[in-house]
């Protein structure tokens, strides 16, 4: 320690004397063994200790979960230096539970409101057909005209209604389903023979001009007035129970007879290829010859079956008790309540 530059030199130091620094040297010594609070620590005594072993403690098993996240490799301070190493990722994304159950709910929100829009579009149909019933229940009654069966495309619509099982009695359904496909077999011969007579007018020219005229003739005009002159008025006769149209389907039925046995013969030129036309048409074109045979044929099976059914509708007739007079007698009432037909009869008097 430097000296005090204002000290008095002749001041002598109290602290220098003698006895003073012997007891000063006794406590350093005595207090060495102590703690030092300025000074390097002790070092403890070392205790020796028996070990103890003890078993772990069993831990529960935990699933590890996975979240598609790598930790980074651990790295020093040395090399590339902390944090050189990016964390890398798996190349899917994490699994997202909460949005697939949105999703799930959204999807079946969507397929619920499809139910319902269908729903609403089945219900407007059916009130669309209902209400379209209804206008023809208006016009027509509860018979909706179903005849022909004409697509919903084609510009023209059905005609009549007919249906067997409903409006025929089960005893006479047989009866008259089998005139019905008599009639669908008559519209063959008709189509059939005006085929024939086509190839007759390519192959002969106009010597077969007239014979192709009138076959078309034939299949346009007795088609429809077959049906409705003769089945049409079996099919009313049956439903009505009405012995003035049983008289009426005997009358045109036993003309149409007349007819195809004429079709049958095949008068040259007549615009049916008969028999007689057939053969005659063997000389020049045989192929023909053979069509013209086979239509022939047919004429005649159609002669055969209308003799057949028109026998067993007459034993119809008579086993329901029609008869002549009762014909005759809905004849009059028809033709009282017809006020064009009772104006006519007034000024015939």
């Amino acid at each position: 320690m430097d000296e005090n530059p204002f000290a008095d030199p002749n001041q002598v130091n109290p602290f220098m004397d003698p006895s003073v620094m012997q007891v000063s040297s006794q406590s350093t010594t005595v207090g060495a063994g102590l703690d030092d609070p300025f000074g390097a620590p002790a070092e403890p005594a070392t205790v020796p200790v028996a070990p103890v072993i003890s078993q772990p403690a069993p831990q529960p098993t935990v699933q590890p979960v996975s979240t598609g996240y790598s930790a980074p490799a651990p790295t020093g301070y040395g090399g590339g230096g902390y944090g050189s190493q990016t964390a890398s990722f798996n190349s899917q994304p994490p699994k997202q539970y909460g949005n697939e159950e949105t999703m799930h709910k959204q999807k079946l929100v969507e397929d619920e409101f499809r139910k319902r829009e269908e729903d609403l579009e089945r219900r407007e149909r059916q009130l669309r057909e209902e209400q379209k019933r209804l206008e023809d229940a208006r016009v027509y009654g509860d018979r909706v005209p179903n005849f022909p069966p004409i697509p919903a495309f084609f510009p023209c619509t059905p005609c009549v209604y007919h249906n067997i099982d409903f409006d025929i009695a089960p005893e006479h359904q047989l009866s008259v389903r089998r005139v019905f496909y008599h009639w669908q077999f008559t519209v063959f011969c008709y189509l059939f023979n005006f085929i024939v007579c086509l190839g007759m007018i390519c192959a002969l020219g106009t010597k077969a001009g007239s014979a192709f005229g009138l076959s078309l003739l034939y299949a346009g005009l007795f088609i429809p007035l077959s049906f409705l002159t003769w089945y049409r008025m079996l099919y009313n006769a049956v439903r009505t129970d009405s012995s003035m149209r049983y008289m009426l389907f005997f009358f045109f039925y036993g003309w149409h007879i007349v007819v195809f046995g004429v079709g049958a013969l095949g008068i040259n030129n007549g615009g049916v290829a008969g028999w007689i036309t057939a053969f005659k048409t063997m000389e020049d074109n045989k192929a023909l010859g053979v069509l013209g045979i086979i239509v022939s044929l047919a004429w005649c099976a159609n002669c055969l079956i209308a003799v057949y059914l028109i026998m067993q509708i007459h034993k119809t007739y008579r086993s329901t008790g029609q008869s002549m007079e009762k014909a005759s007698g809905e004849f009059a009432a028809s033709a009282g309540s017809n006020r064009n037909v009772a104006q006519a009869v007034l000024r015939s008097l």
